[in-house]
């Protein structure tokens, strides 16, 4: 490597640490260097001091973006939690200017974004002299070090304001010159609280409720449509299971629940469908796994790509139920080891996640299943198909990844090809290194890594599939929870496809189809053709309009193929819903 290109690669990667855009440049740039170096083979000695002196600097980039991405996920986090509180909060600096400012506190009315008076609260005369501007109280606050209660002359709602010493004893950043709360108990998740701890029926949670709102037991009957007396009964019924004796209590204890605190979360379709589940294993390790279609359906295991952001059962269960049951399928994803909530194993063979795959089979009462895979995801089905022949009955494959072919000309391809293809094999712990860096970047802003890869893709489907902003925004946070744990799940099953399966193919008797586009170009179609005629019983589909994503809108077919149903191609293909 010359020092003008070893320069060059150093800026690259200070470069990309700031700006996540230019990833892709470094990723090429950094395999043409070690293609070059390796000629290949490994590295050979007389280069290995140049790519270690940019692996010290490649640590160092990684640490100034980790810092970088921490103060800016530290204020994400921050809103997040502020805005689970039904307590109004507001975080304002000298000035009164609001730092962060919850819904809560936006519910209440206060224009912080605008200039606004405060008197002291329980003021008599609302146009006293008394009245300040919130930077002079902050100021106020701060002198004396003192909770300041406040009101508006417009409202009766009561704010506290608490000086900075106090709001950083409370765990708020220090750059807050002040807290301004505004209470605003949210009840509702109180009820709901007390109604789990205590088995309340349906009825009796709604005469509660109806307390709650009107603080008079006849009203409370009214408002439910019922006798007095009737809502008498339920109310003692109420009692004899709570423990508590007056009305007054029963409103306190709900009132002061920690929930009330919260504000009132709805349950997510996924929760409703229950989607998510665990097994524990054997040995102790927890295995997540997807299901999702009618419970009496066909099974099909689905093995999504490494990335995992292309089926998305938990954001939008009701739009695949719909094609699940249409066709009679049960889809069952499992989480491979370290992603998600799938404890972390490691592992020498990708045949090794067969075990933990045939105690959930067992599970759930399957003797036989279909598999099916996308992209990289395709070593860990056939592995699965090799383990267990008696139960496994049929293979899917859409734009399957073989590591055995190379293609002739990996510049054209994309990144994801240069990293497995090339560098996992020759500089794998420059591997390791820039996997979390990639991943923590499309988490960031993945909408502007998808608009970077469709510049560079040939196919016209890619481009309008990825472009849609919903694929961005939910990759995003699907690739965040899949990675919540750790990357060394998804870092070390690709080293395992990159060097190789350590299992024959030829050996797979199961029947398998095979589905590629023309225009891919992560996982090539002559990877997939030649993959085609190594197993036995394999039949390869081109289609000369599509790319590698093809399976976010083919994905319906393609489960019924799976299933054994016989249907065409794009008998019944999936819209993107808008967020």
């Amino acid at each position: 490597m010359s020092i003008s290109t070893n320069e060059r690669l150093t800026h690259l990667v200070y470069e990309a640490s700031l700006d996540n855009s230019l990833l892709p440049e470094l990723i090429l740039e950094l395999t043409e260097q070690v293609q070059m170096a390796a000629d290949g083979r490994m590295i050979e000695a007389d280069h290995r001091h140049d790519l270690s002196d940019l692996m010290i600097h490649f640590r160092r980039a990684i640490e100034i973006s980790e810092k970088m991405v921490r103060l800016q996920e530290r204020e994400s986090d921050l809103e997040a939690v502020l805005g689970t509180f039904a307590v109004g909060i507001a975080l304002v600096d000298d000035s009164g200017t609001p730092l962060v400012i919850n819904q809560a506190m936006r519910e209440t009315g206060l224009a912080l974004d605008a200039p606004i008076k405060l008197l002291p609260a329980g003021s008599s005369d609302k146009h006293e002299a008394k009245a300040q501007t919130l930077s002079r109280w902050v100021s106020e606050t701060n002198r004396i070090e003192t909770p300041q209660s406040l009101m508006t002359r417009e409202s009766e709602t009561t704010y506290l304001l608490l000086p900075r010493q106090e709001a950083i004893r409370m765990g708020f950043p220090a750059k807050a010159a002040a807290v301004l709360v505004a209470t605003n108990p949210n009840t509702a998740d109180g009820l709901r609280a007390l109604a789990s701890a205590h088995d309340l029926t349906l009825r009796e949670q709604a005469l509660v409720r109806a307390l709650m709102d009107t603080s008079d037991l006849r009203k409370a009957s009214e408002l439910m449509g019922i006798s007095y007396e009737s809502g008498r009964t339920y109310l003692k019924r109420v009692f004899e299971k709570t423990g508590i004796t007056s009305q007054v209590d029963l409103i306190n204890t709900i009132a002061k629940s920690p929930l009330s605190m919260f504000r009132q979360r709805e349950t997510t379709d996924a929760e409703r469908f229950q989607v998510r589940r665990l097994l524990r294993l054997p040995d102790g390790r927890m295995l997540e796994y997807f299901i999702l279609g009618p419970e009496d359906g066909r099974p099909v295991v689905l093995f999504d790509a490494l990335s995992g952001s292309s089926i998305d059962l938990t954001g939008f269960p009701r739009q695949y139920l719909e094609h699940l049951d249409h066709y009679g399928v049960r889809l069952i994803m499992p989480c491979r080891p370290g992603i998600y909530r799938s404890d972390f194993k490691k592992m020498t063979s990708l045949r090794e996640f067969a075990p933990d795959l045939e105690c959930l089979f067992d599970a759930l009462g399957y003797d036989q299943l279909s598999l099916m895979s996308f992209s990289f995801g395709s070593g860990i089905a056939l592995a699965t198909a090799h383990e267990m022949p008696e139960r496994i009955c049929k293979v899917l494959l859409s734009s399957p990844s073989y590591p055995v072919y190379k293609h002739e000309n990996w510049r054209e391809l994309d990144q994801f090809y240069h990293l497995s293809a090339v560098l996992a094999q020759r500089w794998p712990a420059m591997f390791r290194q820039l996997i979390p860096f990639l991943v923590r970047s499309i988490i960031q802003n993945a909408p502007r890594y998808m608009e970077r890869y469709c510049k560079r893709s040939p196919s016209a489907h890619d481009i309008e599939l990825l472009s849609h902003p919903t694929i961005g925004l939910r990759s995003s946070k699907m690739l965040e929870e899949r990675t919540a744990g750790g990357v060394n799940g998804m870092v070390e099953e690709n080293l395992l496809n990159s060097r190789g399966w350590d299992f024959d193919v030829s050996h797979i008797l199961a029947q398998v189809e095979i589905y590629h586009g023309a225009d891919d170009n992560v996982a090539p179609a002559q990877g997939g053709e030649l993959l085609s005629k190594h197993l036995p019983n394999a039949s390869y589909t081109l289609f000369n309009d599509r790319g590698h994503y093809q399976h976010i809108s083919s994905w319906p077919w393609m489960v019924a193929r799976a299933a054994g149903l016989d249907v065409k191609p794009y008998d019944r293909t999936y819209s993107i819903p808008t967020i």
